[in-house]
């Protein structure tokens, strides 16, 4: 269902945007009250232009939906926009790790039905548009939850044979760089998910360049090789997911399950361990988000 909610802000972005698009897709079942639903299920952001903004302007505005909505879905490879005026509709595609591809087509054009209906189609189904390791998303009040499969036995060291295994309940709780590094983290801290043992708390999706002299989870594994090191966090699983060809991205997928999950800032006990960590955060080995501290990087 298309509506338009430009008046209403969308709830449960990672980042607590309050910025409203014209008008938003989603399907009938995600939306809620006052037109509004939660951005990791809206399908498609866009924006009506105004006689007060020139093109460019209306342009970088539609932009901006796009960007959102990538930090909103980590699912998606690609998110889908529109910018409509009096002379016909922009198509924009943001892709991750990549940038934005757009094209225009006059009202008049013969084919602006066949376009809109390709357009409208990915909605449905996204084909290579989405992470096909997202197998499932359950809405929540203010929040999502998603079911990530993942392969084991391959590159590991466990000594099963190698299947799949459906990690549920993990929810964004950071997000950065759409159009760069494309950094999402996940949790879930009540996880029973074990690997080897360890039980997995934590997925971090990240896009890196191709064969990095190191990798974050080589020393991660490092750190920890002959015991484990107080406050640094630890890396249970690992492993590098191709980009579709087509979206000619040069990076890979790097996705890592750590063991540690951040608690609420509101736990801590003193007010000197409070400065201490606002002192991390400051130093930038750490971050704050939606009151969750977070180990992000050594």
């Amino acid at each position: 269902m298309f509506k338009s909610t430009g008046k209403n802000a969308h709830r449960g972005h990672v980042t607590d945007t309050q910025c409203r698009p014209d008008f938003t897709a989603a399907f009938d079942k995600h939306w809620g009250d006052e037109n509004t639903t939660l951005w990791p299920c809206i399908r498609l952001a866009g924006e009506v232009a105004s006689a007060g903004k020139s093109k460019e302007e209306q342009k970088k505005q539609a932009i901006s939906y796009l960007h959102y909505l990538l930090l909103a879905r980590p699912d998606l490879y690609v998110a889908q926009g529109l910018l409509i005026s009096n002379e016909g509709v922009t198509f924009l595609l943001g892709i991750g790790g990549k940038g934005i591809r757009r094209f225009s087509a006059a009202w008049t054009h013969p084919r602006l039905y066949k376009l809109m209906y390709a357009f409208v189609f990915r909605l449905y189904d996204p084909g290579d548009f989405m992470d096909q390791s997202y197998v499932d998303m359950v809405p929540l009040v203010d929040r999502v939850m998603f079911t990530i499969r993942i392969p084991l036995g391959a590159g590991l060291d466990s000594v099963e044979t190698e299947r799949e295994l459906e990690c549920a309940g993990f929810s964004p709780i950071y997000a950065t760089n759409p159009f760069g590094t494309r950094t999402h983290i996940l949790s879930n801290p009540h996880s029973d998910i074990k690997i080897d043992g360890r039980v997995l708390t934590v997925f971090k999706d990240q896009l890196c360049r191709p064969d990095p002299r190191f990798d974050e989870y080589t020393i991660l594994t490092h750190i920890h090789g002959q015991e484990e090191i107080p406050g640094v966090v630890e890396a249970v699983y690992h492993k590098s997911i191709d980009m579709p060809e087509r979206f000619a991205v040069a990076r890979n997928k790097h996705r890592m399950g750590l063991r540690q999950s951040g608690s609420p800032i509101t736990s801590v006990p003193t007010l000197k361990g409070m400065l201490e960590i606002v002192f991390d955060v400051l130093e930038g080995n750490s971050i704050l988000t939606n009151n969750v501290f977070v180990l992000t990087h050594l």
